[in-house]
């Protein structure tokens, strides 16, 4: 494929741009993606040609730049996202500022706050983790906890060698033994091949997922277990990759949600003794938080972690870069190829519908009616209590919710 059939390339290397993805890369995620070839030489000739917006050109005025900002930090009322942070998630609007420029407004704001987020003032974390490659180690782990005030838990799995997280879910019961094999088959699905190996906190709901992972180990790659055991229950303590990502998804992400949470639950008169406001509180912050996490594993895999001379694990570059391209770091790809046919089998025997359902088929169904009649509003935490309010007035109104309770 030449350019000249490639017509959306303006669009691509915008896109490029704003998913951190380095120019230096471009060439070969081109070739990869699209099939194009194309020297780095032609690739800074066309960002030119076409305005690519990059924190050396982004056209904004001081004062746009603040702005933005203020806007994208509106997000954090708590205050916890570090320059970098705020940098990402402007980028992925397509608003490229200068970490420099972000950290210098948001020093004149509150400089003991961006001292707090300053890593190089941190005290440096242990290190010592050390992988073949992308895919030789999933670390899997569900958290009750972090959002237990709101009823829901979280479900994760990263791969150890990118740092990266691969999948992240909201659910109602994190307790439940199918609940892992299924996740961990719909990663698979989602991903087209499993790791090398695979680790998990000890818990009653392992059982079925150690069977499964080893039995799909033998089939699909012939690694002795003695040598490399396919699948590792440890104590949390041990399962260092997962149990690391746990503080900064709260620390950063989640407890602003829990903040919006709590902040307007009194205001928007929910009652817990009313089945209309727990049927629609939990369905509906269910689906914020599901898109909150979805965003959470966008912006990781494209966030560049900070050079670190130290560690044993690439650092310096993205996580989905280490992940995509091992061979620059002088690491190799684990992954195990599975015939996508038998993924499905393995899925109509583990998945269900209701593990990540918030309430009952029948009030699952009111909810996406009710919110599709209100205009399907943007599920941002900041809006959540005043679209469960409208959801509300609107099963008052039309006496839907009485209508569907007779009909049971």
């Amino acid at each position: 494929m030449s350019v000249k059939e490639l017509p959306q390339l303006p669009q691509i290397l915008q896109w490029y741009s704003d998913h951190g993805v380095l120019q230096k890369n471009v060439p070969r995620v081109l070739e990869k993606e699209y099939g194009v070839t194309m020297m780095l030489q032609t690739v800074q000739k066309y960002s030119k040609d076409f305005n690519i917006v990059t924190v050396r050109q982004n056209g904004l005025m001081l004062e746009e730049q603040a702005l933005a900002i203020n806007i994208i930090t509106e997000e954090d009322p708590i205050g916890q996202w570090g320059c970098c942070t705020v940098q990402e998630k402007l980028a992925l609007q397509g608003i490229h500022i200068h970490q420099d420029g972000i950290m210098a407004y948001q020093a004149a704001q509150d400089k003991d706050a961006t001292d707090g987020c300053n890593p190089y003032i941190k005290k440096a974390h242990p290190h010592g983790l050390w992988s073949l490659g992308p895919n030789e180690e999933w670390c899997i782990d569900g958290h009750e906890k972090i959002l237990k005030s709101m009823g829901i838990a979280v479900w994760g799995i990263a791969d150890k060698c990118a740092h990266m997280e691969l999948g992240l879910w909201a659910m109602p019961n994190a307790r439940v033994q199918e609940l892992p094999p299924a996740l961990y088959l719909q990663l698979i699905k989602k991903q087209g091949d499993m790791a090398l190996s695979t680790m998990m906190d000890k818990g009653t709901e392992v059982g079925k997922l150690i069977s499964l992972v080893k039995s799909m180990r033998a089939l699909y790659a012939d690694v002795p277990e003695d040598i490399l055991p396919s699948f590792k229950a440890v104590k949390s303590t041990f399962n260092i990759t997962r149990e690391r990502s746990w503080h900064p998804l709260w620390e950063k992400e989640l407890s602003n949600v829990t903040h919006e949470y709590q902040l307007g639950k009194i205001a928007s008169g929910f009652h817990q003794g009313d089945p209309t406001h727990v049927a629609i509180s939990s369905w509906l912050w269910g689906q914020i938080i599901q898109k909150h996490l979805d965003k959470i594993v966008e912006e990781n895999q494209n966030h560049k972690i900070r050079k670190q001379k130290k560690i044993l694990l690439p650092s310096s570059t993205r996580h989905i870069d280490i992940y995509n391209f091992p061979e620059d770091h002088e690491l190799i790809d684990c992954l195990i190829k599975v015939p996508e046919k038998d993924i499905d089998q393995l899925l109509l025997k583990f998945d269900q519908p209701d593990l990540l359902q918030f309430g009952t088929d029948e009030e699952v169904a009111l909810c996406e009616k009710t919110y599709a009649a209100i205009g399907s509003p943007i599920l941002l935490a900041k809006f959540g209590w005043e679209i469960f309010c409208n959801m509300v007035n609107y099963c008052i109104d039309n006496n839907d919710w009485e209508a569907e309770e007779e009909g049971v």
